[in-house]
């Protein structure tokens, strides 16, 4: 299908379809439409989202089908999809296992923080995606959080700027589109999961300026390109409730314009968190997707496709500005343009894993943390130690049975080694 030259030539179909990034479920599409061609053309979308498989705890690309798939839909299509994936444990079989953004933090070292990023962008490019909803910029300032803790940098904004900044370059120098998130952050007592349940963030206005704030003012400076709005809120700043509730980022014009854009500088592009998540969907799904466009958010990542129909219908009526759906489809093309989505440059990597170990090696070394030692039993003496326990809490098995590597690494250094993962601890008097 011939392509256009400006987001201008879109017809209105086309505009609201570049808002959407869907799946890579190629059976469904043909299910629901009777084939690719029906389905580009009935639902013309904008960007892809390569699903992956998940081998050991890592997302592996699925190299050959997934291009297939985007060059049968750009087949059909005015405007080329962009391609996402999502998180930086996306890698190759037979990659490296990447640290956590905590092991980064621990580092201190922005340089190698810079070859993280440009690890994670070869990636992304080994498997055909030109955007990566990565890296996760949260503040670890909650004990009791179940889903920030490793996969923070810090609960310092100034640690996590400056890693996150050199992340950031790293994959703008490779081409690769970075998005930081979760836009607002989590609360400073967070006990809940976005993946199951929306967050109530009631921490002080002048607590998250000095925090959260702080460092997506400083991030925006350095030039982010995507931003990713949470399904969180910020209750000491909205005034506005949908259904007596203050609504998460992913739904609240104040959060994501007025705050995000108008006051913190944001010209970039905003996506959603997925929109299948236990922290959105529920029985008025359609109605809160449509809310999310007009919250503020350019894309929206994973939206039931009847919310086509219904904005489509929505501006046809006169009951939405097409104003706003310009706005947003201009700073998407514009993504495209700088990104090279638009002439369907190839996105392929011409490194190999070799040019990265001595990038990404010194981050296990130098990322180890003491926490205590009083008995000073460190570094390890073989003369003095003679017999070690191991106790591992992670109720991960492949985490567990990578762990272990560890036990056998003490016996090659002569220790006698007992390794437990299952603990029960009791008191004294008890």
């Amino acid at each position: 299908m011939p392509k256009v030259t400006s987001w201008k030539e879109l017809s209105l179909r086309e505009k609201i379809g570049q808002t959407v990034i869907c799946r890579s479920d190629t059976d469904r599409y043909i299910k629901l439409c009777g084939s690719i061609k029906g389905f580009a053309e009935r639902y013309p979308v904008g960007g892809i989202f390569n699903n992956g498989n998940v081998v050991k705890g890592l997302l592996v690309g699925e190299n050959d089908n997934f291009r297939g798939i985007v060059a049968e839909l750009n087949k059909y299509l005015r405007v080329p999809v962009i391609t996402v994936a999502d998180c930086g444990f996306f890698a190759q079989k037979g990659g490296l296992i990447l640290p956590p953004q905590m092991a980064l933090g621990a580092t201190r070292d922005e340089d190698l923080a810079y070859g993280i990023g440009e690890y994670q962008a070869e990636n992304f490019k080994k498997t055909g995606i030109t955007w990566g909803l990565w890296p996760v910029c949260d503040l670890n300032i909650s004990k009791k959080s179940p889903i920030t803790d490793s996969r923070s940098v810090s609960d310092d904004p100034e640690l996590t700027v400056k890693i996150v900044k050199s992340e950031l370059e790293a994959m703008k120098k490779a081409g690769v589109v970075a998005t930081i998130k979760h836009y607002p952050g989590p609360p400073f007592d967070e006990e809940s999961d976005p993946h199951v349940v929306p967050i109530d963030n009631e921490t002080p206005f002048d607590f998250w300026m000095a925090t959260h704030g702080k460092m997506y003012k400083d991030l925006i400076k350095a030039g982010v390109p995507a931003i990713m709005t949470g399904h969180i809120n910020l209750v000491s700043y909205q005034t506005e409730k949908i259904d007596g509730k203050y609504p998460p980022a992913t739904m609240s014009y104040e959060l994501t314009t007025q705050l995000l854009r108008e006051e913190l500088g944001f010209e970039g592009v905003t996506v959603t968190d997925a929109l299948e998540m236990g922290g959105f969907s529920g029985e008025k799904a359609l109605e809160n997707t449509v809310r999310s466009f007009l919250a503020g958010n350019d894309m929206l990542l994973w939206p039931m496709f009847e919310y086509i129909d219904e904005m489509e219908k929505r501006i046809l009526s006169g009951k939405i500005d097409e104003k706003i759906l310009d706005a947003a489809v201009e700073r998407i093309w514009n993504l495209k343009q700088e990104y090279s989505v638009l002439d369907e440059g190839k996105i392929d990597s011409d490194k190999d894993i070799d040019f990265f170990k001595e990038r990404i090696l010194p981050v296990a070394e130098k990322s180890l943390t003491l926490i205590q030692d009083p008995k000073k039993n460190l570094p390890l003496n073989k003369e003095k130690t003679k017999n070690v326990l191991i106790i591992i809490t992670t109720p991960s098995d492949a985490q567990y049975n990578d762990l272990c590597y560890l036990k056998t690494t003490l016996e090659k250094y002569g220790c006698n080694v007992n390794i437990k993962r299952k603990v029960e601890i009791v008191k004294e008097g008890m």
